[in-house]
C-alpha cells in the first residue's frame, strides 16, 4: 500500500508538499548514516560531515525529483529480496582475493569479461535501479550499463560466477 493511501486510509490528508518532506527526511536519513558507515569514525566532525553531505544529497535527490517528475517506487519484496547480498560480498570477496593470488603466483594478470544479461520484463523503473544498484556491492561483478531499448544489462565478471550478478538480472 502506498504511503498516500495509508494516511488516507487512517483518515488524514497529506498534501503533496508534506510527501515531498517526508521523502527528503528519508533521503536524509538514509544518506547520514550511509556517511557514517562509510567513514568508519563516529565523532564530531564526522557527525557534522553527515548531516552536511545527507542534507546537500537530500536537496539534489528531491530537486532532481520535481524537475523530472520520474518517481522511482521500490517494491517491499525487492528490499526483502536482498537479504542474502552481505554473504554474496564475503564470498566474491574471497573469489577475487583468489583470483589476485593466482594471478601473482602465474604472473599472469586476471581480465574478466564483459557479460550481457536480461532484465527482467516485470521489473519496474525503480526495481531496475535498486537491482543495479545493489549488484555494484559485489568486488567480483558490477553493472557496466543499462539499454531499456532492448532490455539488456552489460556487466563486468572478474571471475566468471552468476550469483555475482544475480541482483542486476
Amino acid at each position: 500500500m502506498r504511503a498516500r493511501s495509508w494516511f488516507v486510509a487512517v483518515g488524514a490528508t497529506v498534501s503533496r508538499s508534506q510527501m515531498r518532506v517526508a521523502a527528503w527526511l528519508v533521503w536524509w536519513f538514509a544518506l547520514f548514516w550511509l556517511w557514517l558507515i562509510l567513514a568508519g569514525e563516529w565523532n564530531r566532525v564526522e557527525l557534522v560531515a553527515a548531516a552536511c553531505a545527507a542534507t546537500a544529497g537530500a536537496l539534489v535527490a528531491e530537486g532532481v525529483r520535481a524537475l523530472t517528475g520520474v518517481k522511482l517506487r521500490i517494491p517491499a519484496r525487492e528490499l526483502v529480496r536482498f537479504w542474502s547480498v552481505p554473504a554474496t560480498v564475503l564470498l566474491d570477496f574471497g573469489i577475487v582475493v583468489g583470483a589476485l593470488l593466482r594471478s601473482a603466483v602465474s604472473r599472469e594478470v586476471v581480465r574478466g569479461r564483459f557479460v550481457v544479461r536480461d532484465l527482467d520484463p516485470a521489473a519496474g523503473l525503480g526495481s531496475r535501479a535498486w537491482r543495479s544498484y545493489v549488484a555494484t556491492f559485489s568486488p567480483n561483478a558490477y553493472v557496466v550499463d543499462i539499454d531499456e531499448e532492448q532490455r539488456v544489462v552489460l556487466l563486468h565478471d572478474l571471475v566468471p560466477f552468476r550469483k555475482s550478478e544475480e541482483p542486476a538480472a
